[in-house]
This record gives C-alpha cells, sequence and structure tokens, in this order.
C-alpha cells in the first residue's frame, strides 16, 4: 500500500508533459499544469511504456535515485551507481504504469508556495475530487535544475515520499548486507 502511494504520488507529479515545459518558469506552473493535464493523461486510464519513459524526464530520477540510495551512495562505485540508476528509472517508469491510473479524477489546488531556497520550493497543495480520499494535503518539493522546474519529492499522508523509499531501500540493503547489486536487482 505504502509502494503504491509513493509512485502513486510520484505519478501525479510526473503528468505535466506538454505543459511542463512551457510552464518551466515557475514551480506553481509545473504543478497547475499537472492539475490541468492530469485528466487528458489518464483519460483511458493506462500509461504505456513509451509514455511513462516520457513523463520521467519532468521527474529528478538520478536526485530522487541517489537519494534513496542513501549513504550505500558514497562508497558505490561507478559501475554499481550506473546499474542502480538504470534499475531505479525502470522500477520508476513500471510503477508509474501499474499505478498512475489510481490518480485518475484528482486535481490539486495550489494554497501556498514555500521557498526554501531560489532554486527549491515547496508547493502545498489540497487534493479534491475522486479517490483524493487518501491524500488530502499534498506538498510538491521542485528543485530548479538549469531553468526547468523537477519535481524531488513529494510529501502525502504527512509522509516525504523519496524518504520513505530511502528507508525501504535501505532496510533491502541490510538485509543483504550492504550488497547494492541485490537492491538493484530487486528493481
Amino acid at each position: 500500500m505504502l509502494n503504491k502511494m509513493i509512485v502513486s504520488a510520484f505519478a501525479v507529479a510526473a503528468v505535466a508533459t506538454p505543459a511542463f515545459a512551457m510552464a518551466s518558469d515557475s514551480a506553481e506552473a509545473v504543478v497547475e499544469a499537472a492539475n490541468n493535464d492530469i485528466q487528458s493523461y489518464l483519460s483511458d486510464g493506462t500509461l504505456d511504456a513509451t509514455e511513462a519513459e516520457q513523463l520521467l524526464e519532468y521527474i529528478n530520477v538520478e536526485e530522487i535515485g541517489r537519494f534513496a540510495l542513501g549513504s550505500a551512495a558514497r562508497s558505490a562505485s561507478d559501475a554499481e551507481l550506473a546499474a542502480y540508476q538504470d534499475a531505479f528509472r525502470g522500477y520508476l517508469a513500471e510503477q508509474l504504469q501499474t499505478h498512475l491510473s489510481d490518480m485518475a479524477g484528482v486535481s490539486f489546488e495550489i494554497e501556498d508556495t514555500v521557498e526554501r531556497r531560489e532554486d527549491d520550493v515547496v508547493v502545498e497543495t489540497t487534493a479534491k475530487g475522486d479517490g483524493s480520499e487518501d491524500l488530502e494535503d499534498v506538498s510538491w518539493r521542485l528543485k530548479n535544475d538549469n531553468g526547468s522546474w523537477k519535481v524531488i519529492d513529494i510529501q502525502a499522508m504527512d509522509l516525504w515520499l523519496a524518504i520513505e523509499q530511502r528507508s525501504q531501500f535501505e532496510a533491502k540493503l541490510d538485509e543483504n548486507g550492504g550488497d547494492i547489486s541485490a537492491l538493484t536487482a530487486s528493481l
């Protein structure tokens, strides 16, 4: 359930594809684009592999993946990190395909924006509509990466989802004596 919620929340962040590219001048515009575009992306209730891969371009997958790996990222070889990042990207794309339909009928109303730094903000929203009962307040953390705002985390149900993913990955690493290749294989 928690994994499904994590991926579903990241899926919502990813649905802003075309408008995202045009709205990269503000983090709020990215969230608004997601709000406006979500219904069109979910009109058939499915997401194919090509669409999922395209959506990943609007999320800072590498930053999230590295964060989720935790302290193991510091000791990993370049080859281990590259294999892990490839697997994480594939994992996230598969999860988007599996869980995106859970977000059909949900829209987000912007309540506030909190600037952490000039290039790092949290856009606070309230989820509305069918399927929003579990989400209620959702906060979107975005960073400006070379002039384009990208989602790096989402808070839903009082959990920062990248932090929760990190806990799950650290548990998997602990189960396997810190073996990054075992985590990579599980993705």
